[in-house]
């Protein structure tokens, strides 16, 4: 019998071999390095091991056979790290829809037909209009759940029947989305697909599309994921607005602007085009 491990809310569960191995495999490791890594972790695992120190395990075992894979497999706690607040996040998932040929803007307020609403991101281009409601969680087993479906669902419907005018045209919404950098529970996921009012995005859903997707088709890779920035690094580059690598390279000014040296400017420059920019 497997020993159980300690979830990052303190909750207990038996150890899934298949669901490392997946995790693995999303993160593009091939079949081979995936199945040897979890035989060595098979051989390590101990009684109330936490996930946080079988994923520190995993990384380090993958690091050494393939960095760049590494670094996918690091992306889902690298947007974790783009906290404590929720702002960032809401930046970045605007860069990943620009990266996709929209304009965008974070922070806006809507006029519905009954009340105002502030909407944590607008995006549109020639043929449509989309607006979404962006939630951002510290813990990574934390999860949006119906009450937050049925919130959402009460501003889009309030806002899908009126015009905006944004960038000097009057449009109207085309789709409407919620997003979040964890998880959807069942049933906030049972009630969206219900009622069908607005688009789901989190971490592995839907089974195409999903954030991970839209991270790998516009290599919007989180500035967080770079290994030589520390903790401190990363939260006063986050002030200045950098939330991915490509903003990074192209403002590694402000990496000298927060008290980075010249000599690790170097490395991190290297770790980004390295680890960062497409194949």
């Amino acid at each position: 019998m497997q020993p159980q491990i300690v979830k990052s809310d303190g909750t207990k569960e038996l150890f899934d071999s298949n669901k490392l191995l997946g995790s693995l495999l999303r993160a593009r490791a091939s079949k081979t390095i995936a199945e040897d890594i979890v035989e060595k972790i098979n051989k390590e695992i101990r009684e109330n091991m936490t996930t946080s120190q079988i994923y520190d395990r995993a990384f380090d075992l993958l690091n050494n056979r393939s960095k760049r894979t590494a670094v996918k497999y690091s992306i889902r706690r690298s947007v974790l790290n783009l906290g404590p607040t929720g702002f960032p996040f809401e930046k970045y998932i605007a860069e990943i829809f620009k990266a996709k040929g929209y304009e965008t803007r974070t922070g806006q307020m809507l006029q519905g037909k009954c009340l105002e609403h502030e909407v944590d991101m607008v995006a549109w281009n020639d043929k449509e209009l989309i607006v979404a409601e962006i939630k951002f969680h510290n813990e990574i087993n934390a999860k949006s759940d119906t009450k937050v479906a049925l919130y959402v669902k009460a501003r889009f419907d309030d806002l899908k029947s009126e015009n905006f005018k944004i960038a000097g045209k009057n449009r109207k919404i085309g789709r409407a989305m919620l997003i979040t950098n964890t998880k959807f529970t069942t049933n906030a996921k049972k009630y969206v697909q219900c009622v069908g009012t607005f688009e789901m995005i989190c971490w592995d859903y839907p089974s195409k599309d999903n954030l991970f997707d839209l991270i790998e088709e516009t290599q919007m890779h989180p500035m967080t994921c770079i290994p030589t920035l520390t903790k401190k690094n990363q939260q006063d580059l986050l002030k200045k607005g950098i939330v991915n690598c490509m903003s990074l390279k192209n403002k590694s000014s402000a990496l000298k602007e927060v008290g980075v040296s010249d000599e690790k400017i170097n490395d991190i420059l290297e770790n980004i085009e390295t680890l960062c920019m497409p194949e």
